[in-house]
């Protein structure tokens, strides 16, 4: 007959073996943390230590001096909780950093636009971005090329982007030639409207940053 300690010990140990956590994200802490709970649950961990000395064990030392308190004294319930909410506080942008960069620093250099448009979504989360005032973002940052394809499109945001990683792996002068420019007033309304979203959308961002 198995001995349950035995048992026990082999589960812990398979528990320890399945979870493998890549070192501590300090660009993205949110999602760090929802690929670690990914791993909890398909390890099959549900202990509070178990999970709080995983997330510890791949803190670097210039993370680990954030939450050295609870390191040194881990509290009595809501190990887990308490670092992961540390560390979320201090590494995770603020909603007015993550604004300028979605409207500054967002381009397209060797990326996909696909893989543009997954950064920029994933800027706007939590922000009062809708898929309309991103589509114009995202068409700021395509190459001139191809943007009057891209402007006339009238499909999902996705579909948009996908159609940019084809358009930018045709020649330019097909894709100058295929479609007409749109008309200079069409831009310009565009533009004016951009804007205008921009203006209320940095009112609202402005005092949570």
């Amino acid at each position: 007959m198995a001995n349950p300690a035995d048992a026990a010990n082999s589960t812990g140990a398979a528990a320890v073996v399945s979870v493998k956590l890549p070192e501590f994200w300090k660009t993205d802490p949110e999602m760090w943390f929802a690929q670690a709970e990914a791993q909890f649950v398909l390890g099959n961990v549900t202990k509070d230590d178990t999970k709080f000395y995983h997330i510890v064990a791949k803190l670097d030392q210039s993370v680990i001096c954030h939450v050295t308190d609870l390191v040194t004294a881990p509290p009595q319930q809501d190990k887990y909780k308490s670092v992961k909410d540390r560390l979320i506080s201090r590494f995770a942008l603020s909603p007015g950093v993550r604004l300028e960069r979605l409207l500054g620093s967002s381009d397209l250099g060797d990326m996909r636009p696909t893989h543009l448009l997954a950064k920029m979504q994933e800027l706007a989360t939590g922000l009062n971005v809708n898929d309309e005032l991103l589509k114009m973002l995202f068409l700021q940052r395509m190459p001139h090329h191809i943007r009057p394809v891209l402007t006339i499109s009238d499909g999902t945001l996705l579909k948009l982007a996908e159609m940019a990683d084809k358009l930018i792996e045709t020649p330019r002068v097909a894709a100058v030639a295929s479609t007409p420019a749109p008309a200079p007033n069409a831009v310009f309304d565009q533009m004016e409207d951009l804007k205008e979203r921009l203006e209320v959308l940095s009112t609202e961002i402005r005092p949570l940053a």
